[in-house]
C-alpha cells in the first residue's frame, strides 16, 4: 500500500515537471517569436528609411537639374535677345545698302555687259544672305518669346477659309516664281485657332512644301472635320522626306540632307508644331522619297 502511495507521488511529480517544462518551452516560444517580430519590424523600418532617403535624394536631384535647365535656358533667352538687338541695325542697313548698290548697278551705263552681269550677281547673292541673317535672328527671337511667355496665342472659333486665303496672298508669287501650282480647297469649316499664329505655323509648313518642291510642281492644300479636330492636309509632290527624318525634321536646326542645296536655317517646322501645341493641336508627317509629302495640321472643334 505504501509503496503505491510512492509510485502516485512520483508520477504526480512527473506530470508537474512535465507541464512545467512545457511551460517554460511555451515562454520561449513566445519569446522568440516576438524577438522576430521585433527583428522583422526593425527590418522593415529600415527599408521604409532607405527608400525614403533614396526617394528623397532622387527628388533632390530632379528639382536641381530642372533649376539649371532653367537658368541656362534663361541665359540663352538673354543672349538671344541680347544678339537680336544689337544686330538689328547693323542689318537693316546691310539690307538698305544692298537695295542701294543693286539701283546702281542696274543704272550703270557705258560699262562691259560681262562686268555688269557679275556685279548684279554678286549684290544678288549679298541681298539674298542678309535677308537670311535677317530671317534668321527674327525667327530666334520669336522662338525666345515664346518659350518664355512672352507671346502668348489667343484661340478663338474661326474660319479656316480665312486662314487660307492669308497664306495664299503670302506664298503665291513664291510659288508663282517656281512655276508651283498652288491651289487651296475651298473650306466651309470652323476650328478654335489665333489666326494670326495658326497663320506663321501654316504659312511655314507651305513655304517649306514649296521650297523642297521641283520647278513645275504641285503643293495642295484641303480641310476635313473629324469628330474633335479639324484636320489641315499640306501635300507636295516634291523630294520627301527619308522615314529616318520624320521626328528629327521638327527639332530645331535639324535639315535633311537631302536639303542642303535649298535655303533655310531649320527652324521653321519647330516653330510650326510649338505653335499649332500651343493652340491645342499637332502635327503629323507621311512622306516618300522623291515621291512627296503630306504635313496635317490637327486642330479642335468648336
Amino acid at each position: 500500500m505504501l509503496q503505491r502511495l510512492y509510485d502516485v507521488i512520483e508520477w504526480a511529480e512527473g506530470q508537474s515537471a512535465g507541464k512545467e517544462a512545457d511551460t517554460a518551452c511555451m515562454s520561449g516560444d513566445r519569446d522568440t517569436d516576438e524577438l522576430k517580430k521585433k527583428a522583422s519590424e526593425t527590418d522593415s523600418e529600415e527599408k521604409v528609411s532607405m527608400i525614403e532617403d533614396k526617394f528623397r535624394r532622387f527628388v533632390n536631384g530632379c528639382l536641381l537639374e530642372n533649376e539649371n535647365n532653367r537658368q541656362q535656358k534663361q541665359v540663352i533667352q538673354g543672349l538671344i535677345s541680347d544678339i537680336s538687338h544689337q544686330t538689328l541695325t547693323p542689318i537693316a542697313n546691310l539690307k538698305l545698302y544692298a537695295e542701294l548698290l543693286q539701283e546702281l548697278v542696274c543704272n550703270r551705263t557705258g560699262f562691259d555687259d560681262a562686268v555688269d552681269s557679275e556685279l548684279s550677281e554678286v549684290m544678288d547673292t549679298l541681298y539674298g544672305q542678309t535677308e537670311k541673317l535677317d530671317f534668321l535672328i527674327q525667327s530666334l527671337v520669336m522662338l525666345s518669346r515664346m518659350e518664355t511667355g512672352l507671346i502668348g496665342v489667343h484661340v478663338q472659333a474661326g474660319n479656316i477659309q480665312s486662314l487660307f486665303d492669308i497664306v495664299h496672298r503670302e506664298y503665291r508669287k513664291k510659288a508663282s516664281e517656281k512655276r508651283i501650282t498652288l491651289t487651296f480647297e475651298e473650306s466651309s469649316l470652323r476650328a478654335v485657332f489665333d489666326l494670326k499664329w495658326m497663320g506663321e505655323a501654316l504659312g511655314n509648313i507651305v513655304d517649306n512644301a514649296v521650297k523642297y518642291t521641283q520647278t513645275g510642281g504641285k503643293v495642295h492644300i484641303s480641310a476635313r472635320v473629324y469628330t474633335f479636330f479639324v484636320r489641315i492636309d499640306v501635300a507636295d509632290n516634291g523630294i520627301g522626306i527619308a522615314p529616318e527624318d520624320f521626328h528629327r525634321i521638327f527639332t530645331r536646326f535639324y535639315r535633311c540632307l537631302s536639303a542642303d542645296d535649298q535655303p533655310g536655317v531649320g527652324i521653321g517646322l519647330y516653330l510650326a508644331r510649338e505653335i499649332v501645341q500651343a493652340q491645342g493641336g499637332y502635327v503629323k508627317v507621311a512622306s516618300k522619297e522623291k515621291e512627296g509629302s503630306l504635313f496635317s495640321v490637327f486642330l479642335p472643334v468648336p
